[in-house]
């Protein structure tokens, strides 16, 4: 079968469900902060829980978006509890920034990521579609106050240019795509 058997192949590894996606998101970000505060530190796991997550992440920001896309098109979405729940705040975002800031954010070293100034807050449908469009170079993470996981990505304007930095907390994140996912 060559290469393309991949596509075909009745044993794929990609997420079944946005519910199983949300759950390995969930998995991999306590497996990721056990890793990351372990002493000393396992980075070769936290890697690994960090990419598995990313699959996981794009899998539930696919299916909410194409959800949302499908119910604009049948005429059910204004008014709907999708809409609803897409409008609820979710995040932060600062912006404009420049493309110094965005890759400052990673290289200001693992775990100590910040948002270049105060950020405005942005809702859910914002923040999906700026992780769809964030830059695989400018991320970062911290762990807050009370041990959450914040995640913070750099993201770009179609055209490429910088567009924002944003910042959330990958459990509450988590806890919103479960309200979305039993609507869907």
């Amino acid at each position: 079968m060559g290469n393309i058997s991949f596509l075909t192949s009745s044993s794929s590894s990609s997420p079944q469900s946005v519910d199983e996606s949300i759950y390995q998101l969930e998995i991999s970000s306590i497996s990721f902060l056990r890793a990351w505060q372990r002493v000393p530190q396992d980075f070769q796991r936290a890697a690994r829980s960090s990419q598995e997550a990313m699959v996981h992440l794009d899998h539930i920001v696919n299916e909410i978006m194409r959800a949302r896309d499908q119910s604009q098109a049948d005429g059910s979405y204004l008014g709907s509890t999708l809409e609803t729940q897409l409008n609820i705040n979710r995040s932060s975002s600062a912006v404009p920034v420049t493309r110094v800031q965005q890759l400052a954010l990673s290289s200001s070293g693992s775990g100590v990521g910040s948002l270049p100034f105060t950020g405005t807050p942005i809702t859910m449908e914002k923040l999906l579609n700026k992780i769809k469009h964030r830059r695989p170079d400018s991320a970062n993470f911290r762990i807050g106050a009370s041990g959450e996981h914040i995640f913070l990505i750099g993201v770009d304007k179609p055209n490429r240019q910088p567009d924002s930095i944003v910042e959330f907390n990958v459990d509450e994140f988590c806890q919103h795509c479960t309200d979305i996912a039993n609507i869907l």
